[in-house]
């Protein structure tokens, strides 16, 4: 689950990033019809954030089972080397 949280987390953020790329060129252009890449970037946004909560809530301790909101080496509730 984590590493297809963390490539959907790179893949919105891939595509969230070209598409506010078209979406500057187009108002450059003078254009103010981005309605579409204004939902797309929205939408890529809400994958961001769901990938990231998932990220975060489904890093657990191998041992005790907690889940862990740190990157540290050792487990904070069990004290034992990840």
């Amino acid at each position: 689950m984590k590493k297809i949280a963390a490539w959907g987390l790179a893949a919105a953020l891939v595509l969230f990033i070209l598409d506010w790329g078209v979406l500057g060129v187009k108002l450059l252009g003078g254009s103010y019809d981005v309605l579409p890449e204004a939902y797309i970037g929205a939408i890529c946004f809400g994958v961001m954030l769901v990938c990231a909560v998932c990220r975060a809530f489904t890093n657990r301790c191998p041992h005790c089972g907690r889940i862990i909101l740190s990157n540290g080496k050792y487990c904070p509730h069990c004290g034992r080397e990840l």
